[in-house]
């Protein structure tokens, strides 16, 4: 399966499976949001921890480099970004996949904007040296939190011009100072957004290979059903072919339960087919295997086309021959029932009729599938020999007409 194959999969047309923004078209992010979005909240909710961790560690070097505002700086740190941060952690779990990433941003922008702040309000001369503090949370934001790509984008955008701006405003800061923080600052805005690109871009890369190999699968999967399926039904009728038969007939036999077996033939259907053409006679086929379909949804039974205009109906719990008969004179009736005219027969019948032949397994009997349907064909040709519309019960002990 190809990149066009998915788009046909998900009804795309042109539009892209990836933007230049990296983001997966729009049924493709739901399906990975509802794989991913549980994992995705767990590694954010790490990473905030480790990163309010982190941020509070600089508490112990405002004290050699912020003297002037230490308790500002630790009021912020603790009071401030550190709640919130974890108030942030709290919500990511409990909205959507696209306001969690929303959130994260938001979130990491507030927290840069704290110590940019405090680097441009300290008077300190060392307090030029907390600048290294920036580029190691632009690089936390971009490459442990992983934003969205286009969420790195604003953000590392909207650090930048904050830093930029602190830096040209900072009072006494020398030009040359300036450039160097200049310089500093872009160099890591740029290079983590570019880790930013490449992770995200593996990242969606390595969905779509595996979304491609799901939907391979199956594919490969429903066609394999759907050969099985065939394998197993009659092209023409619908009903469960010979070999589906056999293999239920197999099934059924293995258990102890008491269970019956009927061969059914309907009535002088060579002539039907001559008077009528193969075409009628086809439907004929359909229409009468209809009819046996609905009687095994009816009654837990199975039916099958046993071949040509022959076909079979396993019974469960056999019962008494009262009970079959019973179950036969329905069958016989509802062919009737369905008034197929048959002009070619000379017994004064002139609709399409069928013959049965029942056998049945006593429960807890041994009895080979090929014996049993012997003995249900033997039955059969006996109600033939009576004159066909009705059906005998195991080999000529008892027959019934089904007309009348």
């Amino acid at each position: 399966m190809s990149a066009l194959a998915i788009r046909r999969f998900y009804d795309l047309g042109g539009e892209p499976l990836l933007d230049r923004w990296l983001r997966l078209a729009a049924p493709i992010q739901d399906r990975y949001d509802a794989e991913h979005a549980g994992r995705r909240t767990s590694e954010l909710r790490a990473a905030i921890l480790v990163g309010i961790a982190l941020y509070n560690v600089y508490n112990l070097t405002s004290i050699v480099l912020l003297p002037d505002i230490l308790w500002l700086s630790v009021a912020l740190r603790v009071g401030l970004v550190t709640p919130v941060s974890l108030g942030l952690a709290w919500a990511i779990g409990r909205t959507s996949p696209l306001w969690t990433e929303r959130l994260v941003l938001v979130g990491i922008l507030n927290a840069y904007l704290l110590p940019v702040s405090l680097f441009w309000m300290t008077r300190d001369p060392l307090g030029l040296f907390t600048f290294g503090e920036l580029s190691l949370t632009i690089i936390f934001a971009n490459m442990l939190l992983a934003l969205r790509f286009r969420h790195a984008v604003a953000f590392t955008a909207g650090a930048l011009a904050a830093t930029l701006l602190a830096v040209a405003s900072k009072p006494d800061l020398a030009p040359a100072l300036q450039a160097a923080f200049a310089v500093q600052i872009t160099t890591a805005c740029i290079f983590s957004l570019y880790a930013n690109a490449v992770m995200e871009r593996r990242r969606c890369a390595d969905y779509l290979s595996a979304l491609e190999a799901s939907l391979r699968a199956k594919s490969a999967d429903a066609a394999r059903r759907e050969f099985e399926n065939l394998s197993h039904t009659d092209a023409l009728t619908g009903l469960p072919n010979r070999r589906h038969l056999a293999d239920t007939l197999d099934d059924w036999l293995s258990r102890p339960d008491a269970m019956a077996l009927m061969m059914i033939d309907i009535d002088h259907f060579k002539l039907y087919n001559d008077a009528l053409g193969h075409p009628a006679g086809d439907d004929c086929l359909r229409r009468i295997a209809g009819t046996f379909a609905d009687f095994a949804r009816r009654h837990d039974a199975f039916c099958a086309r046993f071949g040509g205009e022959e076909f079979t109906v396993l019974v469960r719990d056999g019962g008494s021959e009262l009970a079959l008969a019973r179950c036969a004179r329905q069958l016989g009736k509802a062919v009737e029932a369905l008034a197929l005219v048959h002009p070619a027969r000379a017994d004064g019948i002139g609709v399409a009729t069928i013959s049965i032949g029942v056998a049945r397994r006593p429960e807890g009997a041994v009895l080979p599938a090929a014996d049993l349907i012997a003995e249900a064909d033997r039955a059969l040709y006996a109600a033939k020999r009576r004159g066909r519309n009705g059906f005998v019960l195991g080999g000529e002990r008892a027959g019934f007409a089904l007309g009348g």
